[in-house]
């Protein structure tokens, strides 16, 4: 397989992590609807703030747009009033009662006009013709005069305006009558600082200024040259922004929100700003409850994470090592109960469940070691007979041929072969003397073949030699060779045996050079003796194989395979290593 189509084996999340998660993916639409509503919270606070402040920019702005327009209607009606234009048609022509009544009644209507507003201070009317001046606050004087003398400072000048400041007064200047007659008014400054003050709502980040357009003159409260310049500059470079009523300047690292209405009648344009910290300054509280709920939201994430740890990953933790250690034959492992809850429940199932299963291995335990050992008796009545068969047959065959000394050599070591096989005792023996008894029988087999059958064997390693095996194991092994190997031919050949002990493991090759095994024959033999435990045939190779599986587990017994010899290789493997059986 390329390396592009690997496999990627990605953790499994425990059940506890997804509670987790499932737990926190439902907590989160209710912390981000939160942060929605608090957003938009601010925002319309932050929208009324705005809207509030501009309603009463709008208002005061109308108010006093509508105070001046009142002031300039009764300002350019006096300049018609038929008082003034006789007293200036006539001019100085006027002597005695004439004079006193026009001045007198021209006196009243600046009086009048001064009455009708808080606003104006001072009423004047200059009479070219008359050459004087009229005045609510100089009365009559003659020309020149002070007060004259600024009003003609402030008209001769090259751009004529609607409202003239200077020297902190603010004046309406009309003339008529081709400037024979012009007409000031002086409007109270401190009266329009009055009104102003009630536009300043948020301390000393606030402020209200009423300008000109090209803010050279100006009425401030609070005044702050950099706010100020930012929005005159706004203002200038901004044409197509005008249509909106506020905007943004920045200043000193601080945002003010600038919030403007034009008055027409003045020429003059009302502006009000205020630091938006100012105005976002009530919302903190909800800031901070906010970030409190963000606290105590993942607060209650790992307080619910180490509920779920404590009261469910732990103990089902708990019961899943209990389980790996029962996988493991460690059948003395319990859980111990605490309380009435549902895991006190499975802990109490688990060790019932332990103690039953230590029961029922016991009982199969006993039934089996008793099964094998009625088998192995069983297996090894089958071999006596025949094996004492065969014996006595090769007797009968030396003895016929005449040679009475290896019928002797043969009678001696069949009765040592016999009197191993019929002592009585346990069922198991040194090795040592299992392995001379299989030699003792390669000697039979020796006498019987005419020494056509050579047999080769390695002395038995020192290891082993105190380690004890089942009776009969290597001499049916051995057997199996002779026997079809060579039993149906007069060819010469040998027998190998050999023993090795390695890592608690004795392992004892029997090989021949024999003909006789065909690839299909060893096959089938192999089939055998890798399901031993269920082939009712129980002598030879099988019948050893069996025995060894049942007594050291499904590690030991007999396995075959080609000889590097040409025939059979047999290897007998006893594992001594601890088997759960």
């Amino acid at each position: 397989m390329g390396k592009g189509n690997k496999f990627i084996i990605r953790p499994k999340l425990l059940v506890y992590q997804k509670i987790i998660i499932v737990f926190t993916v439902l907590i989160i639409p209710v912390y981000l609807i939160n942060l929605w509503m608090n957003i938009m919270g601010q925002t319309f606070i932050k929208n009324e703030f705005s809207n509030s402040n501009l309603s009463n920019v709008k208002f005061y702005a109308r108010q006093l747009d509508d105070q001046i327009s009142f002031i300039r209607n009764q300002h350019l009606q006096f300049l018609d009033d038929s008082n003034l234009q006789k007293l200036s048609f006539l001019g100085e022509t006027l002597d005695g009662f004439e004079e006193v009544q026009l001045v007198n009644k021209v006196k009243e209507r600046l009086a009048t006009i001064q009455n009708s507003s808080d606003y104006i201070v001072n009423v004047g009317v200059y009479i070219k013709s008359y050459n004087r001046t009229l005045s609510t606050r100089g009365g009559i004087t003659d020309i020149p005069n002070s007060e004259w003398d600024l009003i003609e400072s402030l008209y001769n000048g090259e751009l004529k305006q609607s409202l003239y400041y200077a020297a902190g007064r603010l004046f309406f200047i009309e003339p008529s009558n081709n400037s024979n007659i012009i007409s000031y008014l002086e409007l109270s400054k401190s009266k329009f600082e009055a009104a102003l003050i009630q536009l300043v709502q948020y301390g000393n980040d606030s402020g209200v200024v009423l300008s000109d357009d090209p803010f050279a003159q100006h009425i401030s409260i609070q005044y702050d040259p950099g706010v100020v310049q930012g929005i005159s500059a706004n203002m200038q470079n901004n044409e197509a922004k005008k249509d909106f009523d506020s905007f943004i300047v920045q200043n000193e690292e601080k945002s003010y929100r600038i919030t403007y209405h034009r008055i027409s009648s003045l020429g003059w344009t009302l502006y009000t700003y205020m630091d938006e910290n100012q105005i976002t300054k009530p919302l903190r509280s909800f800031n901070v409850w906010f970030i409190i709920l963000s606290l105590v939201s993942i607060a209650i994430i790992l307080v619910f994470s180490l509920s779920v740890n404590l009261m469910i990953h732990k103990p089902i933790n708990k019961l899943i090592r209990a389980f790996k250690m029962l996988e493991m034959d460690q059948l003395h492992v319990s859980i111990k109960s605490k309380g009435g809850t549902e895991f006190g429940y499975l802990y109490r199932s688990f060790d019932s469940m332990v103690e039953k299963m230590k029961v029922y291995i016991q009982q199969n335990y006993e039934q089996k070691m008793a099964l094998q050992h009625s088998e192995l008796k069983q297996l090894q009545s089958q071999i006596n007979p025949h094996f004492l068969y065969n014996s006595f047959f090769n007797i009968y065959m030396i003895c016929k041929s005449g040679d009475a000394e290896n019928a002797s050599i043969l009678a001696q070591k069949l009765g040592s072969y016999y009197q191993f096989i019929t002592r009585s005792g346990s069922d198991d023996v040194l090795i040592e003397k299992e392995y001379r008894h299989a030699l003792d029988y390669c000697d039979i087999q020796s006498i019987r073949f005419s020494n056509r059958i050579q047999v080769q064997f390695t002395d038995l390693p020192y290891k082993c030699k105190p380690l004890t095996v089942p009776r009969l194991i290597i001499q049916p092994v051995v057997e199996n060779a002779f026997e079809h190997a060579f039993e149906n031919g007069m060819q010469r050949g040998s027998v190998y045996i050999s023993v090795s002990y390695e890592n608690d493991t004795i392992s004892i090759c029997v090989e021949d050079d024999g003909s006789t095994m065909t690839d299909g024959m060893l096959q089938m033999l192999q089939d055998k003796l890798a399901h031993s435990s269920v082939i009712h045939e129980k002598t030879g190779l099988i019948n050893v194989c069996s025995r060894l599986r049942l007594k050291y587990g499904e590690a030991s017994g007999v396995f075959v395979s080609r000889s590097g010899f040409g025939g059979l290789k047999a290897k007998i493997v006893i594992s001594y290593q601890p088997y759960g059986g």
